[in-house]
Formats: structure tokens, sequence, C-alpha cells
């Protein structure tokens, strides 16, 4: 198996989930990472076992010969990131959500046609057995036309949020809040599972801990949003609602309805699915094994492994054989994801609904 070159940027996502999940796969050498703004670069080293830490990200894409550049860096600083590893002459995956707005999304694409490279947003979820299962039942038209979907994904992180600074997470000029962070996963499973375009949407988005103060008495204002609610309609019929609130006591996790006019689909947790048909009452429906984790893998990878590594797969195969799996979100996914989290934001702003398509 030839081995794909792998450069990561960003110490933090970057080095806990994107290099040891990469590390397992037997297609990947990730043979550099560098920091963005953390430093710590022995501590990554012995944290990775990447021998090739660079404290400055253009200094490690000018002197590293790479296949693939894995960005998982703050969001603010994706466009500039993509685009000068298209530059380099590499491809290119990048996390959620793509850019700051819809223009840098557009000139992210420019660059990958100009190198005549690949690229791929890092919405990794879409390759869980559960979400995969949704996809093929409602691809088979088994519950008639889509009328209605929920989706959300609620966290019990209040004492968390409450207690902690959150970082570039907690600004909205540095393009944090769960809009991006959550909404973005949440919009590309609707979008990809309907197979379908948002028409117009309207949204809200609320910052419920507004500010933090450590024990120095420094305090954090918090100007990006900490929950969200949206809700729009589909080119050609149909609605939908989406939200997140990660400053709860208690959640319960992802949670799906897609109701048909032939049947209904609810998933649970990303890990349970029912159907149910006509008026026949809603079942479970059997679903893929998980993968079993790698002994030794640190518990935040862990917990995205089942996901990443199968999307990490399809790329392999992609860059390898030139076969692209129809469900690998490609840079246009992201764009398409990006000009509804704006328009989010402007309804918010505007106090109106927009008109995406």
């Amino acid at each position: 198996m030839n081995k794909i070159k792998v450069g990561i940027i960003g110490t933090g996502f970057g080095a806990k989930v994107h290099a040891p999940v990469m590390q397992s796969h037997p297609g990947y050498e990730v043979v550099s990472i560098s920091s963005v703004a953390r430093g710590r670069l022995d501590e990554i080293r012995e944290e990775t076992g990447v021998e090739n830490v660079y404290s400055n990200w253009q200094e490690m894409l000018d002197q590293e010969e790479l296949d693939l550049v894995a960005v998982a860096s703050a969001p603010l600083l994706h466009h500039d990131m993509v685009v000068k590893a298209y530059e380099k002459g590499c491809h290119v995956l990048c996390e959620k959500p793509m850019s700051f707005d819809a223009q840098e999304a557009e000139n992210m694409i420019k660059a990958r046609d100009e190198a005549g490279k690949l690229g791929w947003i890092n919405f990794e979820y879409r390759f869980l057995p559960a979400r995969q299962k949704v996809k093929e039942i409602v691809a088979s038209g088994k519950i008639g036309k889509v009328l209605h979907v929920n989706f959300s994904l609620n966290i019990a992180g209040y004492e968390r949020y409450a207690t902690a600074k959150r970082g570039w997470l907690s600004q909205k000029d540095q393009a944090g809040g769960m809009l991006g962070a959550v909404g973005s996963h949440l919009i590309d499973s609707l979008l990809w599972w309907t197979d379908a375009r948002v028409e117009s949407i309207s949204g809200q988005l609320t910052t419920h801990v507004p500010e933090f103060t450590d024990e120095n008495g420094e305090k954090e204002i918090r100007t990006a949003d900490d929950a969200f609610q949206a809700m729009g309609n589909f080119v050609g019929g149909g609605t939908f609602s989406i939200g997140s609130n990660i400053a709860v006591r208690h959640a319960e996790g992802w949670e799906l309805e897609i109701y048909g006019t032939e049947g209904t689909i609810k998933m649970s947790q990303d890990n349970k699915v029912l159907l149910g048909l006509g008026n026949d009452p809603l079942e479970v429906v059997e679903i893929e094994h998980t993968l079993d984790i790698p002994e030794g893998m640190n518990p935040v990878a862990a917990g995205y492994y089942n996901a990443f590594y199968r999307s990490l797969d399809q790329v392999y195969n992609a860059l390898s054989k030139g076969d692209m799996h129809a469900d690998l979100p490609v840079l246009e996914d992201g764009h398409h994801v990006q000009l509804i989290l704006d328009a989010i934001m402007r309804s918010h702003e505007e106090g109106r609904r927009i008109v995406v398509g």
C-alpha cells in the first residue's frame, strides 16, 4: 500500500484527532504537524510521535514534500491555509466550517481548480453507520416525499462552559460559536440525506453564558453563540428545523426525525435508527457494526474514530485509486453549507427570513 504523506496544520484537534486516526490507517504517513499559536512543540512531538513539528505552518508547507494537507485550525484561518496548500501542489482535507463566509469558500474552490488538485471538507459523520442507513432509506423512496425534518444536537456542557475559558470558540469575529461548530454538521447531513437545496431560512443565535471570569479576575466576554435554532423550507417543498444548545445541564445528544408521506425515520445518538412505514409502528433497523478502536488511542480521538477512519479510508481510495465515493463531501458541499450559515447569521441580525436559493 502506497503511503500518502500528510502534513497537519493545528495542534489542538489536529494533534488529538487527525494525527492518531491517520496514523492508525495503513495508507497514511503523518510526516509533519504545525502549531498555529499554541507552541508546545516538544510536547506535541512526544504526544503524536511526529518528528517534524513546526511553529509556523507556512514554513511547514515550504519545507515538506506533502501529498495531503489536513487543515485543522480555527475557521478564520482556513482560507489562507487551504489556498497556500493548493499553491504548493497538495491535496487538502479541511475541517468544518469551511471558511469565515461564502466568498472565502468560493476562493478556496477556485484555488483547487487552478491547482488541479482534490479537496474535501471533514463532514466525517456522513460515514457513521446510522447516518448511512438513514441516507439509504431516504434514497430508496420508502418513506415517500420528505415533508419535514427535525435535527438537533444538545450537549450537557453548562458546567464546563460556565467555569472555563472558550478562547476563539466564543468569539464571533474569529468564526466561533455553535452555529459553525455544530450547525455545519447539522446542515451538511440535512442536505445530504434529502438531496435537496434550501430555499429560505430564518434563525436566531443566543449566548446564554455571555462571560467568564477566571481565578485571576481576567474576564472573557463571549460574542459568539452557545445556542442556535433555525427553520426553513426546501426548494420544491418540505420543511425543516435544526438547533443546538451546549449550555444546558442535561441533554440527549443527536436527535433526528424525518417525516415522509409514506413513513417516518428516527435516529438517536447516532447509534439507533427506527423506521415506520404506513401505519405500522416504528421498529429498529439493523445497522453496520462500529469499528474496533485501536488499543492506546486517546479518548478524544476514540470518540471520532468510527466516523473519521471510515471517511479517511474513502479519501485514501480517491487519492490512490481514483475511486471517489459518492458520499465524500467535497469543497462544493462546504460552500453550500456556508451559504446557509451566512443566511442564518443574516436572518438573526436583520430579524427576517432570508432567501437562499
